[in-house]
Formats: structure tokens, C-alpha cells, sequence
């Protein structure tokens, strides 16, 4: 089968490689699409903490498919059925597995990290990860499950309650996945931040009531013209250091922050040493997604309470995933979220 490979770090190439072959319990998947996502670059570039990488890798764990094959003991599973697979393989008998919290699990193993992801034209996973995609859910939708899943998890813990104010900082693709999600919660107010024009109108379009270009304006400023006191949640996925710092001015004072974005290694925030203590805010990181998360993000779209097709803004054939890095590595003209198609 054809797969984009990291062999190493900065050693990227599209070629044959032997195709997988389920084994007990198992399904084969033929890989229908797959989202790039910064993460990806990052394995690419050698960037990633290598202890969540083990190469050669086949990248892509934002992806959807067809189920192509199922191996022995498969049961409710069959060639033909539109599917989307979780990334993380938990184990289900650690500590953290036992108490729901499978991103946690101690025998780490994930899709696109530590096995071969979507990026190949067929991928293995244990038949207990695979999801059912209903036929009106779009392979677009699908692929944003595993993004979406992150930020649901997130958003829960937040506890967003009707009527509250909610801030979203950065709209890459899970800002723009917030945005639909919020909406679900019934706000009084989402107000967008970013750094580009068309990131912002797509905002708009998603259910954004308000956006603030934070090159362009004092976006402390520019918040209280628009909320009275300060926003009651912030959501910060942007993954940069600057973005973290403001959302700590955005939040009015007891309010909450759910911290997403990642900045990568080299990246130092500092803050006044009173600020959080003496605003009383709430602040927690949230990274990856639990089994439970991925479920009822499948079941938002199985019931149509939302919608995440607007959310692809680009689309390339898998041999042209150079055009691909090099556009999300850049950024203008991106707003939301690139995906690779396999030739079908």
C-alpha cells in the first residue's frame, strides 16, 4: 500500500509499504481521508517530546474510512460500513483507564504516533476503538471527530452554563470546533480572537457573535466594550505563549480558563506572581480526549446537533502532502482545517 512515512525527524516520503493485516479482534480500514494537524509537522519536524513517537511512523490521527477487512472474533463489524477509530489504543486495566481517564492510560499507544495512522491507504486498529458514521455524517465531519472529541472534553469541564459569556481564542480548527460546540451550551455571548481576517469571518459564520483581531486592537480593551466585567469562560487553543497571557486578562475575575493549545518545547510564560490568586480564576490544561468524550462526539453528529463540515477549507490528493505541510507550516490563507484524500 501507498503511505506518507517519517522515518525520521525531517526525512518525510510518500511510498510502498507492506499493508497491514488484521489480526484477532481487529479491523482493517481503508483510509478515506485524513486531517493534518500541526501535531503531524511537529513528528515531521522532530519537534514532538520524543516520548510520544516511535519511528518510522505512518502519521494521520485525525482520519475516516471504510472497514475493508475484520479479523477473527470480529462480531457487528462488516466490510463495506463507514466508520471513524479513536487514536488512542488505552489498555483499559490501568489505574487511569479504570477511573475513565484513557488519555491517561500508561501503556501509551496511539494511531498516527505510535502505529501507523490515516496517512496510509489502510490502517489496523482493535475492533473496540471503531465507531459506526452514519450515512448523512460526511467524511469531513469524520475526521474532525478526534479534534472534536479534545475540545468536548474540555468544554465539560468547564461547565459553561446558559447565559454565560465564552471567549475563544485562536481559530484553527479547534477553535472553530469550540465555536460549534459553545453554541450547543447556549451562551449570551461567544466572542472570537485571532490574528487573521479570514479566520475571524469564518468565525462569524460558525456562531461567533462578536470577533476581536487581537493584531489589530487592545483585546483587553476591546472585551470590556463588548462583555460588562470580563468574559465568564476563555478557551485557549491557539497554543501560543502570548495567548495563554491574554486569556488570563480576557476572564473576568472568578471566571474560568481551559487552557488546549500546546506551544511546544523552548516556550516560557510569565505571569505576575498575584494574577490568577488575586482575580480568583480557574485555570486547567486539557489535553487529548477520553473514550466517553470520543462517544458523545460521535453522537452529536449521529443526532445532527452539529455540524463540522464548514470546518474543511482544503483539500489535497495524498501525493501532493508537500503542498499540504507547507500550507499549514505557513498559514495564510488557512483557516481552519487541510485534509488529505486517498484516490479511491
Amino acid at each position: 500500500m501507498r503511505a506518507i512515512v517519517i522515518e525520521k525527524p525531517n526525512s518525510v516520503a510518500l511510498r510502498e509499504v507492506d499493508t497491514p493485516t488484521p489480526g484477532s479482534g481487529d479491523v482493517r480500514v481503508r483510509s478515506v481521508q485524513a486531517g493534518i494537524c500541526r501535531t503531524d509537522l511537529d513528528i515531521a519536524a522532530g519537534t514532538l517530546d520524543p516520548r510520544w513517537v516511535r519511528f518510522p511512523v505512518v502519521p494521520g490521527h485525525e482520519w475516516s474510512g471504510v472497514i475493508e477487512s475484520v479479523g477473527e472474533g470480529v462480531i457487528g463489524l462488516e466490510p463495506g460500513t463507514r466508520v471513524v477509530c479513536e487514536g488512542n489504543i488505552a489498555c483499559l486495566s490501568c489505574p487511569r483507564c479504570r477511573v475513565g481517564d484513557t488519555h491517561l492510560c500508561a501503556s501509551y499507544d496511539a494511531v498516527g504516533f505510535t502505529r501507523s495512522g490515516g496517512y496510509g491507504e489502510f490502517v489496523v486498529v482493535p475492533a473496540r476503538v471503531v465507531h459506526l458514521l452514519p450515512d448523512h455524517v460526511s467524511f469531513d465531519a469524520a475526521v474532525l471527530v478526534e479534534p472534536g472529541a479534545v475540545v468536548l472534553k474540555a468544554l465539560e469541564r468547564a461547565r459553561i452554563e446558559p447565559g454565560e459569556t465564552v471567549g475563544v481564542v485562536g481559530i484553527g480548527a479547534l477553535g472553530a470546533i469550540a465555536i460549534r460546540l459553545v453554541r450547543l451550551r447556549s451562551p449570551a455571548a461567544i466572542v472570537a480572537y485571532g490574528v487573521r481576517d479570514e479566520e475571524l469571518e469564518l468565525a462569524f459564520a460558525l456562531g461567533a457573535d462578536s470577533v476581536v483581531n487581537v493584531a489589530e486592537v487592545d483585546a483587553e480593551v476591546e472585551t470590556r466594550k463588548l462583555v460588562r466585567g470580563g468574559l465568564d469562560v476563555v478557551v485557549e487553543t491557539a497554543g501560543a505563549v502570548t495567548a495563554f497571557e491574554l486569556s488570563t486578562r480576557l476572564a473576568r475575575e472568578g471566571g474560568r480558563i481551559a487552557a488546549l493549545g500546546i506551544a511546544g518545547h523552548g516556550h516560557e510564560l510569565r505571569l505576575p506572581a498575584d494574577r490568577i490568586a488575586l482575580r480568583d480564576l480557574s485555570v486547567f490544561g486539557s489535553v487529548g480526549y477520553t473514550t466517553a468524550a470520543w462517544a458523545r462526539m460521535v453522537g452529536l453528529l449521529r443526532e445532527r446537533l452539529v455540524e463540522l463540515d464548514p470546518i474543511v477549507t482544503h483539500r489535497y490528493p495524498l501525493e501532493r502532502f508537500e503542498d499540504a505541510f507547507a500550507l499549514m507550516d505557513d498559514r495564510r490563507g488557512v483557516v481552519a482545517k487541510i485534509v488529505l484524500e486517498h484516490a479511491v
